[in-house]
């Protein structure tokens, strides 16, 4: 018995974006290192890293808020001991605020002391010994959150209508740049889910109807089991979210089977195209939104920080 498998099941993933699990929602304060050496950059960006992440300020789409460090030694000196090494003594000023405008909303200093067979091994000695669960670290991430609600608790009204016009026009990506930076804990975010589920759903639309159209020209082209299987490819890729798609589905599949029966003379099995149920089509429209986001985030240049002025 041949047997010609569609699919029409799908793995809903988190989408994943510069090593983390990215999603909407989420209050981000991105870590910014600059003018230092690679393993200097590395090291702090790390210990960075894990304060954001354990002071849950990190896995969003938002890039406009920082947290900088500034390194200044205040002494160096040689030990005693056998054999000699380096002990350095640093400040390392921990600057957190709006790196796009070049707001600066607080700062912290934290003194450590490394020691190394050179100042630079001193220095990266220094650096691990940073105590990413420190208070007061914790308190100017805490402001610095509240701060960032309430900038977008003013700005989410104009960022919604902007998300709006371009959802009008069609430009899911544009729209969808402006919505997801908005943190859920903001007062307009119900509305701000809608609009990410709306999108969602236009583009599911968007991709579906290339799907099918790919899939009929597949086989108009090969009306054989190898286009057959091209356009199963692209069949099971659709999201079944109406009967309109399950019955485009079916159709052609029904003229697919048809033919072959007739090239072959064999029966051929087919997969039911099964409508998906609202609870796992809210998640595919979330999912296609941060797919989308996260292709269209990857193009863009570099945001240009404002912070000369806090050091």
């Amino acid at each position: 018995m041949k047997r010609i498998c569609f699919i029409y099941s799908f793995l809903l993933s988190s989408v994943i974006l510069w090593g983390q699990n990215i999603s909407f929602g989420k209050i981000t304060i991105t870590p910014y290192v600059a003018g230092l050496d690679p393993t200097t950059t590395k090291l702090l960006e790390t210990k960075l890293s894990r304060i954001v992440t354990e002071n849950e300020v990190a896995g969003g789409f938002d890039k406009r808020f920082i947290i900088v460090p500034s390194i200044n030694v205040l002494s160096e000196s040689e030990t005693a001991t056998i054999p000699q090494k380096t002990s350095t003594k640093v400040m390392i000023t921990f600057f957190v605020g709006d790196g796009v405008e070049g707001t600066l909303f607080n700062s912290y200093n934290m003194e450590v002391t490394g020691v190394g067979d050179n100042h630079n091994e001193a220095l990266h000695s220094a650096i691990r010994k940073i105590n990413t669960k420190n208070i007061e670290l914790q308190t100017l991430i805490a402001e610095a959150k509240k701060r960032i609600i309430e900038y977008y608790n003013s700005n989410s009204p104009t960022l919604i209508s902007e998300a709006e016009g371009y959802m009008a026009v069609q430009d899911y990506e544009n729209a969808l740049s402006r919505l997801a930076v908005i943190p859920s804990i903001c007062k307009d975010y119900h509305k701000v889910q809608m609009l990410i589920s709306k999108c969602g759903n236009k583009i599911i639309e968007r991709d579906n109807n290339s799907l099918l159209t790919k899939a009929k020209a597949a086989w108009s082209a090969n009306p054989n089991e190898s286009g057959a299987n091209e356009a199963s490819i692209y069949l099971s890729k659709i999201v079944v979210s109406s009967s309109y798609y399950k019955n485009e589905i079916e159709n052609l599949t029904k003229k697919i089977s048809q033919r072959l029966i007739q090239l072959e003379n064999k029966r051929i099995e087919l997969a039911e195209a099964k409508i998906l149920s609202e609870e796992r089509l809210e998640a595919e429209r979330i999912n296609a939104s941060s797919r989308v986001i996260s292709s269209f985030i990857s193009t863009l240049p570099n945001l240009v920080f404002n912070v000369l002025s806090w050091f």
